[in-house]
């Protein structure tokens, strides 16, 4: 019988990245959220230090339990040299069909990447040379075996269409995703001005049927953005933007703002002029972790008041580390 793990809300991102770094997370079933738990596919019951409690999912079908590194180990013992051998990924990001791994210091990569691919069912692995780069978050990936690196990646029940060669998804943000997903009501505008291919949008829209304004500065990530916004048959609610959100967004007319870039404080004026009045604004940014959330509010604060408006802090959550020292936040502020 397929197999869940039961977690409190607040452990939630760090058990499904031990989970993933493990190859025990079962990403072909949704990932699902009551009141202050999150209920957690799984392959096997895991050896982690969160308390946690077994389920069973009886609406799918049985799955083959299997560890995916020891499978890799067991098929590449012997057929590359002890120090690649040693040097062997523990962690990998896989999307849809297509693998991204880092391969630093190993010199065999494309029969190390080739085994990847057979155990985990991918048809492309890309190496990780260089993150994310640039306000069109670019990611630097290298094809080292297979050709095609166009997937559809299903994640909560929905369909994400992208190149992965050519554009970011960070699993990292998953458990944002799911929480886009219960924030906003039918009756609702929102205004995304990070759109991409549709990372929140699609939540957004899908689950809460909020009518969604998506604006996306990449041209290639707004074109799947728009696949992706018929693939989940929201097309009735969803009109994308392409442009600079500063630009093509519409004013006045928002009760949400999502600002998923990294840098959105800087931002922050235009999103004020965004909502119509006031609403919420889903504030990210990258900061020091002793000025979260507080000096990050404090700043974001005082633009508020400079533009005549108040603002409440009624949400804060650690997304995920940077770098040492430096992480991902998301600040949800009440503008009134």
């Amino acid at each position: 019988m397929p197999l869940a793990i039961v977690v409190n809300k607040r452990d939630a991102e760090k058990v499904k990245n031990e989970l993933l770094e493990m190859g025990l997370l079962d990403d072909s079933r949704k990932i699902k959220r009551y009141g202050d738990k999150v209920e957690i596919p799984v392959f096997a019951v895991p050896n982690i230090k969160v308390n946690f409690e077994i389920v069973e999912q009886e609406e799918y079908l049985e799955r083959k339990v299997f560890l995916p590194l020891e499978e890799i180990k067991e098929l590449l013992k012997g057929k590359i040299s002890r120090e690649d051998f040693e040097k062997l990924p523990r962690k990998w990001e896989k999307l849809g069909d297509v693998l991204v791994i880092k391969l630093h210091g190993i010199k065999e990569k494309r029969k190390v990447a080739e085994v990847y691919a057979k155990v985990l069912k991918c048809k492309a692995v890309l190496e990780d040379v260089g993150g994310i780069k640039g306000i069109e978050r670019k990611p630097c990936f290298k094809l080292v075996y297979g050709k095609d690196t166009e997937t559809i990646h299903v994640e909560n029940g929905i369909k994400y269409k992208f190149d992965v060669s050519k554009i970011m998804f960070s699993s990292g943000n998953i458990d944002e995703r799911i929480r886009m997903a219960g924030v906003a009501n039918k009756n609702e505008v929102v205004v995304d001005m990070f759109a991409g291919i549709g990372y929140f949008t699609l939540p957004v829209a899908v689950y809460g049927k909020a009518k969604v304004y998506a604006c996306e500065i990449n041209p290639i990530a707004y074109e799947y953005l728009k696949e992706n916004i018929l693939l989940n048959d929201v097309c009735h609610l969803v009109k994308p933007l392409l442009g600079d959100c500063r630009e093509v967004a519409p004013r006045n007319i928002a009760n949400r703002v999502i600002m998923g870039y990294l840098d959105s404080i800087k931002f922050l004026p235009y999103a004020l002029e965004i909502l119509k009045g006031e609403g919420i604004i889903h504030l990210h940014q990258k900061c020091k972790e002793e000025e979260f959330p507080h000096h990050l509010f404090n700043e974001a604060k005082k633009i508020v008041k400079e533009h005549g408006k108040e603002a409440e802090m009624i949400f804060y959550k650690k997304i995920k580390s940077y770098a040492p020292r430096i992480i991902h936040g998301v600040i949800d502020i009440k503008i009134s």
